[in-house]
């Protein structure tokens, strides 16, 4: 066997690496990945590391010798080739020892994410010069001790230096494979960290937009509590009872970022009963919606309705007809405008909790428009609770 190509394979034990089964007791090993890390282990599991991590290098330096020496297949010689065997060994062995040392070290030192040019330069740097020594070491060693083809009085450092040439170009070549592979991994973990923290963020804010409807929803009702009580106390008694049940929707919706349509309808309906004790004919809905599977956020028809008639008379002589549909992704509430010469008192959440809220799902806006006969408000319809990036 040629000790060049041997250098050459020898210095690859990156094409015979083996996997582990990883479970309590056992790791995950590559012989030339930083993969391998070594967990706290008492001295039994140290010593159960070291006999499967030296039976890896055994296997490989016996593969590598029957491949170099595939014509004594079948010839008892083959077993005899023990300087191939031992010298593919100490390469394979120091080689995988010493890289998968410094990729440990760099992945503490120096961060792929943060400063990916210098991690990668100083790690190719080092894994070369440890590669040309290491095999250069090994040559060395089997020259004077093992093939006896050199004295120390007559050294060839010519042709040793030129038998790590293939070897440094083929630990290039591998250190350039496990680096990627090394930066990808650290960035999908950062990219994964980066998401968790994004998504906390949304958590929090779209939660502080939902906890401002319990409050104005109870503000708003009261409001109009207020005013039935002078109008009508036994329609007052009425609008209590109902409105516990309607307030228990408030509260389950809180759960929740995005409801379907027919939900939202079918409270609809509840709190226009609500306020139909108090307008009776003088409110007027009509609803023609097609797509109830699609989403919008929690009680946003209920709080355009309401926007609706907190700003608009509503009377006999002057009724509030209020119109809702759906067409081309979009859901319309329109009403007539009869607008109150003096304004409630207003939390001013309404429109802007909306707009807030959808800008978490969508890019389209919601859309106003007004003129001097109406008042319309385009809310976009979502097909999935995918957040907006």
């Amino acid at each position: 066997m040629s000790l060049k190509r041997a250098l050459v394979i020898f210095k690859n034990p990156g094409l015979f690496s083996s996997i582990l089964p990883t479970n309590a007791h056992t790791m995950q090993i590559s012989l030339y990945s930083p993969c391998m890390k070594i967990p706290p282990l008492n001295s039994k599991e140290i010593l159960s590391f070291l006999r499967t991590y030296i039976l890896i290098n055994i296997l490989i330096a016996a593969s590598i010798t029957v491949f170099f020496n595939a014509d004594l297949i079948g010839s008892v010689e083959l077993f005899y080739q023990w300087e191939d065997f031992t010298y593919a060994f100490f390469v394979t062995f120091l080689i995988s020892t010493g890289v998968n040392k410094i990729i440990e070290l760099t992945d503490r030192k120096i961060s792929w994410v943060h400063e990916p040019v210098k991690r990668f330069f100083i790690e190719l740097t080092f894994v070369v010069v440890y590669s040309f020594f290491c095999g250069l070491v090994v040559a060395f060693v089997y020259y004077y001790f093992v093939f006896e083809v050199m004295t120390l009085d007559n050294i060839p450092w010519r042709e040793l230096i030129r038998e790590t040439k293939s070897p440094i170009y083929i630990s290039l070549f591998i250190t350039v494979v496990f680096t990627s592979r090394s930066f990808l991994m650290e960035w999908r973990k950062e990219a994964i960290a980066s998401e968790k923290l994004r998504a906390d963020r949304f958590q929090g804010q779209y939660q502080s937009l939902k906890n401002q409807l319990n409050p104005h929803f109870l503000f708003n009702s009261l409001n109009t509590l207020t005013n039935l009580v002078y109008e009508d106390q036994d329609k007052a008694a009425e609008f209590i009872r109902e409105l516990s049940s309607i307030y228990r929707y408030v509260l389950e919706v809180q759960k929740e970022e995005l409801v379907s349509l027919e939900e939202e309808l079918k409270f609809l309906d509840s709190y226009l009963g609500l306020q139909k004790l108090r307008f009776g004919d003088k409110l007027q809905v009509n609803i023609s919606v097609q797509n109830t599977e699609r989403l919008v956020p929690p009680l946003t028809l209920q709080l355009l309705l309401e926007n609706a008639i907190k700003h608009n008379v509503v009377s006999a002589s002057k009724p509030l007809s209020i119109q809702i549909e759906d067409a081309n992704d979009y859901l319309t509430v329109e009403n007539n405008l009869n607008r109150k010469k003096q304004h409630e008192e207003s939390t001013g959440i309404g429109l802007e909790n909306i707009k807030a809220r959808l800008s978490f799902f969508s890019t389209e806006p919601l859309e106003i428009s007004e003129t001097e006969a109406y008042y319309r408000v385009k809310v976009p319809l979502l097909k999935s609770k995918a957040v907006n990036v």
